[in-house]
């Protein structure tokens, strides 16, 4: 039977963040070789810890929001801490305590990643300026934006730990893998979500960061280096998600099923 907290989390309020661009071409773009960049429908930001102990990127959607239970930015971030890897999906919302955000996150693992942390509400998130996040709480980091780093990426994940609700993508033209953030102020209000995978190739890769907003749902694309070929960007309201026993429908710019699956790994 299909989790009914699924159904509540796309039924109830919606999630708003910034794409860049509106394109819904699907001619896979060029690769960055020695430069790492998200791409164009989402910010670049390098990462810089005081104890310079941690390394990574983040790709970052933004978007001015008065409503609390509506993100104000929505992320995927990875890389190393103190040598060892780790990946993540997070957003923040307002809370009353301006201008702090507060920030939910949590690891994704199950690839070869060490970390596996959860951090449900415990992060302080301050928009300096357009180039500058401040980040304190359970991390004291400093997200600086740039267009290109040089940075390696990890290896593709193939799943997501226990900290997401996981669906998985299979068709004659292609597979992929979904991973729905749980935490958030409300369990109901969490719609963000990272997915990759390929389409009509193996080689015609992609990785994007889904959302909610007031208009519906949309999705854009961290492409560049291994995340992917492609780098399109759905407008929300392009994307309709309806609940089934067996997961989810999905109607608009994409028509594909995703199934729910439960990862035996703890």
């Amino acid at each position: 039977m299909f989790n009914p907290t699924v159904k509540s989390l796309l039924i109830s309020g919606m999630l708003t963040i910034s794409t860049a661009s509106n394109t819904l071409a699907e001619t896979p773009t060029s690769k960055h070789t020695y430069n790492f960049s998200c791409g164009p429908n989402m910010k670049t930001y390098v990462v810089k810890s005081n104890n310079g102990q941690n390394k990574g990127i983040r790709c970052v959607k933004t978007v001015q929001s008065n409503d609390k239970k509506l993100p104000t930015i929505a992320w995927y971030g990875e890389g190393y801490f103190q040598g060892k890897t780790y990946r993540h999906v997070g957003h923040a919302f307002i809370d009353g305590n301006y201008p702090y955000l507060k920030g939910y996150a949590s690891d994704i693992y199950g690839n070869g990643e060490y970390f596996k942390g959860n951090v449900p509400g415990n992060l302080k998130i301050k928009i300096i300026n357009s180039s500058k996040i401040q980040v304190t709480g359970a991390w004291n980091e400093e997200w600086n934006v740039v267009k290109y780093t040089a940075y390696k990426p990890l290896k593709r994940p193939t799943t997501c730990g226990k900290h997401f609700l996981q669906f998985t993508l299979s068709t004659d033209n292609g597979k992929g893998l979904r991973c729905f953030l749980k935490v958030g102020p409300t369990y109901s209000n969490t719609t963000t979500w990272f997915g990759n995978g390929y389409w009509n190739s193996k080689n015609n890769t992609y990785s994007h960061l889904g959302t909610r907003s007031t208009e519906g749902v949309g999705a854009g694309d961290i492409c560049g280096s291994s995340f992917g070929s492609y780098c399109n960007n759905v407008p929300y309201g392009s994307l309709q998600l309806t609940p089934a026993r067996f997961g989810l429908i999905v109607k608009g710019a994409w028509k594909e099923l995703w199934f729910a699956y439960f990862p035996s790994h703890g």
